[in-house]
């Protein structure tokens, strides 16, 4: 039945998006980007007719000279094929008596997706957003045949949600609000999360898109107070959203080759209650100066990773409450750009210790653009855990272990450049473990190109890269078959 339901959502909403296509709706509202800026977003709003006088003539006014009144509303989006092909052979056993497994080698992907987004003006200073997206995959219904659990079909194969869905305005000059279904991004990374803490992210498919399209809305409220070169953020999260994680026994979370003793089904993911005990607070300071800036975080919010509660086979996944402290920091010199991010953060759980452990994190990254339409970049992290136990790294009798080491060093290299007038954008991506890069990672390329204004066509390669030391990182030893060639291409409207 909810297939069903998907689908008809999915028809509806291309026959939506047809009608706005026929539609004479060419007038965008300012104001209603998503990125965020050290001022209102609101500018933009509210722009009076042109070509009236003071005087209170009767005469005509010249018909040049009147502007037509801007629309109140606007309706935008776009429709997607994605598909991925995977070019090595690997099994993952879908349940425990699945004896052949299912064979991730060849087409993986045939997802039709629309998203749909409505902004209207509500005052010169007010104004709302509604958004949201759909998909269904052909490919579990082309390839019926194999053993698929309801797992993977609930996570890969239909998906019907809302997404930035709030409203917006001032309340006074130097006070704005934000409530509900937002995002906000912390830190001054490209690729790798430091101080970025309030979204969760979609991890359903690692590796294949960046981070700034993989966070996930989440419903709040939001202050912004504006003074000089500072802009002081509250936030209250009154929606207890989690992570996305990839199906269990999917080709991307293969337990039985992860865990030591995995029960079919495996253990149950607990959502989070969206109670007033479970709501979450984060306050943040951002100084935007000339040719450098500075920011400021605290925050009160769920893990971005899970922890087992209780023994098997009756134990659940749960994700708790961490607090973070942190800051972050950019300077420009000539063609150079500087970044570091620092964030302490207290109350983590893992399987395989009894007490929450505090961990700093750090990085340090560079960018250079002095090479024209080109821009390289360096970004080094390191993940410290105070009071380590040994038995966290590795397998131990009795133990669910948690595989992680007491300093973790992630390595992030990626090079973008432009081609073509911007038509053709091209971007390399390593992402490495280890001090040695000997705990694995992988290889991204990707080659984008503008057809025409409204149709982009992308297409790359992926390489899950093994790790050298096979005990002490099982997951990505278990995932390093998982390479592919991924092409999609959308029509915006």
């Amino acid at each position: 039945m909810q297939k069903k339901i998907i689908k008809l959502s999915l028809a509806c909403l291309f026959v939506l998006s047809s009608l706005h296509a026929q539609d004479a709706f060419e007038e965008d509202l300012g104001g209603f980007d998503t990125e965020q800026s050290g001022g209102s977003d609101l500018d933009g709003f509210g722009e009076d007719l042109n070509g009236f006088g003071d005087d209170e003539s009767l005469d005509v006014p010249d018909v040049a000279q009147v502007q037509e009144k801007p629309s109140a509303y606007t309706l935008l989006g776009n429709m997607a094929f994605k598909m991925n092909y995977g070019y090595r052979d690997h099994k993952v056993k879908a349940n425990k008596s699945d004896a052949q497994g299912v064979e991730y080698s060849g087409f993986n992907q045939a997802q039709v997706s629309t998203y749909l987004q409505f902004d209207a003006k509500l005052s010169d200073t007010w104004k709302i957003r509604i958004s949201g997206d759909a998909f269904y995959d052909g490919i579990y219904d082309i390839n019926s045949q194999n053993n698929y659990n309801s797992d993977i079909l609930d996570t890969y194969q239909t998906q019907l949600r809302f997404d930035d869905t709030y409203i917006q305005g001032s309340i006074t000059k130097d006070l704005d609000a934000k409530i509900g279904r937002q995002i906000v991004v912390w830190g001054k990374s490209d690729s790798i999360r430091i101080t970025d803490v309030i979204n969760p992210l979609d991890n359903r498919l690692p590796g294949l898109t960046d981070i700034q399209d993989l966070r996930l809305s989440t419903t709040m409220a939001k202050f912004d107070y504006y003074l000089g070169d500072w802009s002081f953020s509250a936030m209250a999260i009154i929606e207890s959203r989690i992570f996305l994680e990839a199906a269990p026994r999917s080709e991307y979370f293969p337990v039985d080759s992860i865990f030591p003793i995995a029960p079919d089904p495996f253990v149950p993911l607990n959502q989070p209650n969206n109670s007033f005990e479970d709501m979450q607070y984060a306050f943040a300071a951002n100084g935007v100066f000339s040719g450098w800036d500075l920011s400021f975080y605290a925050a009160d919010v769920l893990n971005s990773k899970w922890h087992l509660e209780g023994t098997l086979p009756n134990a659940s996944r749960a994700v708790s409450k961490i607090q973070m402290i942190g800051s972050a920091f950019n300077i420009v010199q000539g063609s150079w750009l500087f970044k570091s991010e620092v964030a302490l953060i207290d109350g983590i759980k893992y399987n395989s210790t009894l007490d929450a452990k505090r961990r700093l994190d750090a990085l340090l990254g560079i960018d250079y653009m002095g090479i024209k339409d080109t821009t390289l970049s360096l970004e080094l992290a390191n993940r410290h855990i105070f009071d380590y136990e040994t038995q966290m790294s590795s397998v131990t009798l009795g133990v669910v272990p948690d595989y992680v080491q007491e300093d973790e060093l992630q390595t992030a290299i990626r090079v973008t450049r432009s081609m073509q007038n911007d038509t053709l954008n091209a971007t390399l991506l390593l992402s490495m473990f280890g001090h040695n890069w000997q705990y694995g990672g992988f290889f991204r390329a990707s080659l984008e190109y503008d057809v025409m204004d409204a149709l982009v066509v992308n297409a790359g390669v992926i390489d899950y890269l093994d790790t050298s030391i096979k005990s002490e990182k099982p997951f990505i030893n278990a995932t390093s078959n998982n390479d592919k060639i991924f092409a999609d291409i959308t029509y915006s409207f």
